[in-house]
C-alpha cells in the first residue's frame, strides 16, 4: 500500500475517532440540576452529595456523554425553578398535565410508593379504611409535603380531608409523632430511613395500603432544554436499564 494511502487512512480512523467522542458528549445543555435532603434518594454526607438518585443521574449522564451541576433548592421552588428557567433538571418527578405544560420529561428511571404513615396504637383505627374515600369517612387529620404529588386517586379526594402542608419531610415524621397529625403521606423509603433515624420504628407504622405507586422521571424546563438532549438521556435510560445497572443501583437502596 503507497505510504500516502495509508496517511490518508490513518488521518481518516483519527477524524472518525475525534467525531464518535464528541457524539458521546453531545448534550447541548450543561444541566443545573436541582437536589434536597431527601433520603435515601439525594444524601449529604460527610460533604458529598450522595443517594440513589444521585447515582442513577451520574450512571444516567456519563452514559449520555452529559455533563451537570448540582444546587440545593427546596421542592416546591424547583418547581418554579424549573418553570422558569432557573433551573434545567429535577430528580423524582411524577409526570402530570399540568406539570407537562412547562417541563419536558424523560422515560421513567424508577418507581415511588407514596405511603400512609400512622402511630401504632391507631393503625386500626385507620387502617379499617381500605382507600382514600373510606378514609375521608373516618376524618383524619392529614400532613403532605408542599408541592408534591401523591397519585390521582388523592387528587381528585383531597378536598376532603383538612390537608396541612410542611416543607420539609423529617417535619411531617415528627409532626405525627408528636400527635400534631394523624396520617402522614410521604414516600415509603423516605419515611422508613427517618424513622429509623429518629429512633421511633416502635411508635409510627404504614397501613396496608398505599397512596400511589407511580413510575418516577427526570423533569426538564421547556424554558432552557434542548429536546434532542433528552433523546440522548432516554436512550441512555434503555441502555442501563436494559443492562441491569440501574436495578444494581436501586437494590442497595432497599
Amino acid at each position: 500500500m503507497p505510504i500516502t494511502t495509508h496517511i490518508k487512512i490513518s488521518v481518516l480512523a483519527i477524524l472518525l475517532l475525534l467525531l464518535s467522542n464528541t457524539a458521546a458528549a453531545a448534550c447541548q445543555t450543561r444541566f443545573l440540576v436541582g437536589w434536597l435532603d431527601w433520603k435515601p434518594y439525594q444524601v449529604w454526607h460527610n460533604g458529598i452529595i450522595t443517594g440513589m438518585d444521585i447515582e442513577l443521574l451520574e450512571a444516567i449522564m456519563h452514559k449520555a456523554g452529559c455533563g451537570y451541576d448540582l444546587t440545593k433548592v427546596p421542592w416546591e421552588r424547583t418547581m418554579r425553578y424549573i418553570r422558569s428557567g432557573d433551573l434545567d433538571l429535577a430528580l423524582g418527578a411524577s409526570k402530570t398535565a399540568e406539570r407537562s405544560e412547562w417541563a419536558y420529561f424523560s422515560e421513567p428511571y424508577r418507581r415511588e410508593i407514596m405511603a400512609l404513615f400512622v402511630r401504632r396504637n391507631e393503625y386500626e383505627k385507620w387502617n379499617a379504611a381500605h382507600n382514600f374515600e373510606q378514609l375521608a369517612d373516618l376524618n383524619p387529620r392529614i400532613m403532605a409535603l408542599r408541592g408534591a404529588y401523591y397519585g390521582s386517586t388523592w387528587n381528585q379526594i383531597k378536598d376532603r380531608f383538612f390537608v396541612h402542608q410542611l416543607n420539609q419531610y423529617k417535619q411531617l415524621i415528627k409532626m405525627l409523632e408528636v400527635k400534631r397529625t394523624d396520617v402522614v403521606l410521604t414516600d415509603l423509603y423516605n419515611g422508613k430511613v427517618l424513622i429509623k433515624e429518629l429512633g421511633i420504628e416502635d411508635q409510627l407504622t404504614t397501613l396496608d395500603w398505599n397512596a400511589s405507586d407511580d413510575e418516577i422521571h427526570m423533569m426538564f424546563s421547556k424554558a432552557t432544554v434542548n429536546p434532542a438532549d433528552i433523546k440522548l438521556l432516554n436512550e441512555a435510560i434503555r441502555q442501563l436499564r436494559k443492562d441491569g445497572t440501574l436495578n444494581q443501583i436501586i437494590d442497595r437502596y432497599r
